[in-house]
């Protein structure tokens, strides 16, 4: 059987790590009387005394195991750093400084090969941390159809091409706008429910209010989500 000891004190490290970030704590064993977590209280005297166990004692000997860290041991380690924890919708996005998103005024031939290049299907146009619109590679045959491809020139602009790059509401849309609290659960819901209408969700905006007019928190795609 592998020992999964350097699996479970690394888990416990990080969870450690968070709770005396973030909780007003000095030690994890003052969780354990603490009203609010009664209900993983069992499960924060495991840890907190196998962690001790294995990091206090030399428990090996000559060459041998003699304590041995399961599966279910990770298993539970693992439960109590997201029950202290949670993964949130936040969590999982790609923050907004990490997205890819030209303002009005910046080159579309420029952000057309960095899409090329980064397999970008949608970008979205922002200004002053809002978005104004969405440009795609549909947009692009879209203005080739109507205005010839000599229109993309080293000039071009995303200000000059706005009637293009209008924002679509759903369920016309492939993507959509969503607000920071919403739960993990209830996006991954949004985005298996898209796959029954014309137009599937690829990406959803996160804004501080839900909708196109909020600051641009982030975004999310089914990817992110596994």
């Amino acid at each position: 059987m592998e020992n999964k000891a350097g699996q479970f004190l690394e888990r416990y490290r990080e969870t450690e790590e968070w709770v005396l970030n973030n909780l007003n704590v000095t030690e994890m064993k003052e969780l354990e009387q603490m009203p609010q977590y009664k209900g993983i209280r069992s499960n924060l005297a495991f840890c907190r005394l196998l962690r001790n166990l294995l990091s206090h004692y030399d428990w090996s000997k000559a060459g041998n195991d003699m304590v041995i860290v399961t599966d279910q041991a990770v298993r539970q380690v693992n439960n109590l750093y997201y029950s202290l924890n949670p993964v949130t919708l936040m969590r999982m996005a790609i923050r907004a400084g990490q997205i890819f998103a030209p303002s009005l005024d910046d080159s579309v031939l420029a952000a057309v090969k960095v899409m090329q290049r980064n397999d970008y299907s949608y970008i979205p146009i922002v200004e002053n941390h809002r978005i104004v619109g969405v440009f795609s590679t549909k947009t692009i045959m879209r203005i080739v159809a109507e205005n010839n491809s000599a229109l993309f020139s080293e000039n071009l602009k995303f200000r000059d091409i706005t009637s293009f790059i209008d924002l679509v509401e759903e369920p016309k849309a492939h993507y959509g706008f969503i607000n920071p609290n919403m739960t993990v659960e209830d996006v991954s819901l949004k985005f298996q429910r898209s796959k029954t209408r014309k137009a599937r969700l690829d990406m959803l905006f996160i804004t501080d209010n839900g909708y196109p007019n909020g600051l641009l928190q982030g975004m999310i795609t089914p990817v992110d989500l596994i």
